[in-house]
């Protein structure tokens, strides 16, 4: 106890009113976040605007918590450029859902098929050791293969994004939760000490 009471006289009296600025931001955060990769989780296949807006309103609601989070608790508005980035691309993904992921996994897949590529034509490099050259050759055509799937039919990658958006999601929901249990207790025991 003597421990957390030492801790907690060091963030004296003004990080008290920042710790009741912030904490429920990061609940809010985390609910969604949950919210959000359940949902993901459940229904892998939906269609791709009903993702793409869900993810949307996820980044458009974090970030407006993140710039409040971040007008109030950094003295140089810190955190304040990805939460405007979150804004944006949320309000992108809203109004615009079948297009930007489509696009993204397009470029996603074009980017693969070039690295594919290039590894193809590295194998061939004569430098290049024997028993290195079957394995570079591989991994240049699994990767070609992967990128030209995600160039041609975009809309399989879908499944794939939402699985890694609903572990991510899962992720963030149990770290922010934690992070706001422990701002909230942090609150608390600086109000029984006063």
């Amino acid at each position: 106890m003597a421990d957390r009471r030492e801790r907690i006289e060091v963030i004296g009296a003004g990080g008290h009113r920042k710790v009741h600025d912030i904490w429920w931001s990061f609940m809010l955060r985390g609910v969604l976040a949950g919210a959000l990769g359940v949902f993901a989780l459940l229904w892998p296949s939906m269609t791709l605007s009903i993702l793409a807006r869900l993810v949307g309103v996820f980044l458009l609601i974090d970030g407006v918590a993140g710039l409040i989070t971040s007008l109030r608790a950094s003295p140089r508005g810190t955190y304040l450029l990805p939460a405007l980035a979150g804004i944006a691309i949320g309000a992108v993904l809203l109004f615009w859902p079948g297009g930007s992921l489509r696009t993204l996994l397009v470029i996603l897949g074009a980017w693969a098929l070039f690295i594919g590529i290039g590894h193809i034509m590295a194998s061939r490099d004569p430098s290049v050791q024997d028993a290195d050259r079957g394995l570079i050759n591989s991994i240049g055509i699994i990767v070609s293969i992967v990128g030209l799937a995600l160039v041609l039919w975009p809309g399989a990658g879908i499944v794939t994004v939402s699985w890694a958006i609903a572990a991510g999601a899962l992720l963030l929901a149990a770290l922010w939760i934690t992070l706001a249990m422990r701002l909230k207790r942090l609150q608390n025991d600086m109000a029984a000490l006063r």
